[in-house]
């Protein structure tokens, strides 16, 4: 039984109004109690969901800084988890027969930073932290590309309004670059911030729970009732009852969100993409010098989605000849089901053969021949066709950038196997909405006592690796209103103040993060060739003519991508967005 839970246990035995009968101290919690429920435990914050985005708001929250090192903010938190609490990331990295989980996530600097320096510092030591300080991205119907490299964060850096990942670790004499941002396993970024949170006696991490039912105010009460009535959180863990209340309970439990669906005060706005991603991790052939991958991320865009090869495990002082990414690939069910049932060389076979290609010209908006009878008008329209595809082409071989070498093309290193199960899942946006009754808001980010994060506020696609950042915006933000209302002796809760505050704020980003990436999606996913079938590779023709409006949305789409490549203000400012830096002008 872990340290924090009896601490939980003691505390709710002395607190009880009810005298329970207990057997032995040292026993485990379901022996020592002959009732089947407890006292009542209140928190200042409850988080349900002890994942990625519910422990880094836990750890956010015990981050203290008031006024001294020797000040800790009096705060009291419950994180519940329903599976078993992780392992400590000592054990996962004993393991030296495992290879990278598939599961994992792009996390941008800023959402580094929420981790801390002794959790990022522990994944960089224990080789779980697969920096990238480089990214290519380029599609499969036209030459542009896009080149992003850490530098591009320079300008950002030196004005305070991105941190210097450099400065967390204490071998960062050996990486001068800043970081365009990390994969990191959700195994080992879980463990990492639970060993952190074992530490800290103002939190308890009860595993093994189930929520059964919640009670939370109504709106009417919050404003008619002082003090506003508490949530109620009634526990299932294993045959026991536990009661637990707080002054705010966060819903950090995923799509499928349990709170959410129990309070009821949320609607959701969804739709599916029509996409399926397919996601493993293979391992990197280094036979002809492709030690660049290790800092490289690689994204080439097909007709019916995006193949992404993202380094892992690139990070530590350990000596391996081995190289390691993961691989996300989106695209069609048909095709997504086709690519889950090959075999692991089959697939690898596949995934070299639409990854490793460089750019192409763009298609021909009008047919290619030309008939003794066709029109002046289309002859010279044909021309000028020819000459802007020249012209863009010329753009991207060229070197309209600061830097020549930025617009060098690398081809991406070949896989020479898959180490890891080969997962899919379907792609969904969803995101929650807000409604008027009677004037008043409802729905939204928050109701009553209750605030959503991460996953179950919103999902995208992952084509631009904001899902889990964006996420992480969340917690940022909410973990400062409630550290802001314990400082001011407030309920954090207990007011609309706070809470108003965090959802006017995410609804905003959110919906202009989700926003954004649905319109990538669209724009990536008009194609200007003849779509590519993946069951049969060998069969990938030449780029063929096109006509209307995809043929010209794929030439806007590759003159745009130039445009952003070779303008040096434009292409940062997109780095700094994709970072998490603070906009210029705001402090």
């Amino acid at each position: 039984m872990s340290a924090t839970l009896q601490r939980h246990t003691t505390r709710q035995l002395t607190r009880a109004k009810t005298t329970l009968k207990c057997t032995s101290l040292n026993s485990t919690f379901a022996s020592r109690c002959n009732s089947t429920s407890v006292s009542n435990e209140h928190y200042n914050v409850v988080v349900a969901g002890g994942g990625a985005v519910g422990s880094v708001l836990a750890r956010l929250l015990l981050d203290d800084n008031v006024g001294g090192s020797n000040n800790r903010r009096p705060i009291k938190i419950a994180l519940l988890e329903q599976r078993p609490s992780p392992p400590s990331l000592n054990n996962i990295t004993s393991k030296t027969d495992s290879f990278p989980n598939p599961r994992a996530y792009a996390l941008s600097p800023t959402s580094l930073s929420y981790l801390g320096p002794s959790v990022l510092q522990s994944l960089v030591k224990s080789n779980r932290c697969g920096i990238y300080d480089s990214m290519q991205i380029w599609e499969h119907d036209g030459p542009a590309q896009l080149h992003f490299v850490g530098d591009d964060l320079e300008e950002a850096i030196n004005d305070g309004r991105l941190v210097n990942l450099n400065t967390y670790l204490d071998r960062n004499k050996d990486r001068t670059k800043p970081w365009l941002g990390a994969v990191v396993e959700d195994a080992s970024l879980v463990s990492a911030i639970w060993d952190e949170l074992r530490t800290d006696e103002r939190i308890d991490l009860l595993d093994n729970i189930q929520i059964k039912s919640i009670e939370s105010p109504s709106y009417d009460q919050m404003g008619k009732i002082e003090p506003p009535p508490h949530v109620n959180i009634t526990c299932c863990r294993h045959d026991e009852t536990v009661a637990l209340s707080a002054d705010l309970l966060v819903a950090a439990d995923g799509a499928n969100s349990f709170v959410r669906k129990c309070v009821g005060n949320f609607p959701m706005v969804t739709r599916s993409y029509g996409r399926k991603a397919v996601t493993c991790t293979v391992e990197i052939d280094t036979s002809k010098g492709n030690w660049g991958m290790a800092q490289t991320a690689f994204q080439r865009f097909l007709p019916h989605g995006p193949i992404a090869l993202l380094p892992v495990w690139n990070s530590g002082d350990q000596t391996d000849d081995r190289i390691y990414a993961n691989v996300v690939w989106s695209t069609t069910p048909s095709e997504a089901d086709h690519l889950l049932s090959l075999s692991p060389s089959e697939f690898v076979s596949t995934l070299n053969h639409y990854l490793c290609q460089g750019p192409n010209v763009n298609p021909s908006l009008l047919p290619n021949s030309v008939s003794s009878n066709t029109s002046i008008l289309t002859k010279v329209a044909k021309e000028i066709d020819s000459l802007l595809r020249t012209a863009n082409t010329a753009l991207t071989i060229g070197t309209w950038t600061e830097a020549p070498s930025r617009n060098f093309f690398r081809m991406p290193p070949r896989s020479v196997g898959v180490v890891s199960p080969i997962l899919g899942f379907d792609l969904t946006l969803s995101h929650v909405s807000s409604s008027s009754v009677n004037g008043n808001r409802r729905g939204g980010y928050t109701s009553p006592r209750v605030a959503l994060v991460g996953d179950a506020a919103h999902t995208m696609h992952p084509m631009a690796g904001q899902g889990l950042n964006l996420g992480m915006g969340d917690v940022n933000v909410l973990s400062n209103l409630v550290k802001e209302a314990i400082d001011s002796g407030m309920d954090v809760g207990g007011t609309d103040l706070f809470l108003d505050r965090f959802n006017d704020d995410r609804m905003l980003t959110g919906w202009g993060t989700v926003g954004g990436v649905h319109s990538l999606h669209e724009i990536f996913g008009q194609s200007g060739s003849v779509p590519i079938s993946v069951t049969n590779p060998q069969s990938q023709g030449q780029i063929e003519s096109v006509g209307g409006i995809q043929g010209l949305i794929g030439y806007s789409r590759s003159m745009g991508m130039n445009i952003v490549n070779g303008i040096g203000p434009v292409r940062r400012a997109l780095a700094e967005v994709a970072a998490g830096a603070v906009p210029r002008g705001l402090p």
